[in-house]
């Protein structure tokens, strides 16, 4: 993907998309159209993260959302039935404008840790949202986390709107 920055400044949704500096970290910007309080009670809670995180090709891949703790969920990833890929989350809230999640990837690959950090800030149309995953050893991997932050985040931001 290299550098690619978009701006879509003036409508909900997707601020920016880079690739960032350090190879294959994701760092996305999204407009929501909610107070920031709101958003991060959606993000913060586990049976709330599971109304809005999906898998980004959902024919090939299902997603199966497990609580395990407080602070903590697990989702499964199966591919005609068959487990794929573990992926073991805790949430940390960090202060009223960030969280972090602690992203352990088991697959055939290996196991593997990414930190995910999420930060808000206030805008007078609601908030603004400010994503960065770090940690990728594999491009594809980031690739994919791109893409599910990608369709995740645009899902939240049309329930934050309806709500």
């Amino acid at each position: 993907m290299g550098n690619v920055e978009q701006n879509i400044l003036n409508s909900p949704g997707m601020m920016g998309l880079v690739e960032n500096q350090r190879t294959n970290d994701v760092v996305l910007s999204y407009r929501i159209m909610a107070a920031s309080s709101r958003v991060m009670y959606a993000l913060s809670i586990p049976e709330y993260i599971e109304a809005w995180l999906q898998a980004p090709n959902p024919d090939p891949l299902q997603l199966v959302f497990n609580l395990e703790a407080e602070q903590a969920f697990r989702i499964d990833l199966y591919r005609a039935e068959e487990l794929q890929t573990i992926i073991h989350s805790t949430c940390r809230v960090v202060s009223s404008k960030q969280i972090s999640y602690v992203w352990k990837t088991t697959s055939f690959l290996g196991t593997h840790e990414t930190l995910v950090d999420i930060q808000l800030r206030y805008s007078s149309s609601g908030c603004i949202l400010a994503l960065k995953h770090t940690g990728f050893k594999d491009p594809r991997e980031s690739a994919w986390c791109c893409k599910m932050w990608q369709q995740s985040l645009e899902r939240l931001c049309r329930i934050m709107a309806r709500n």
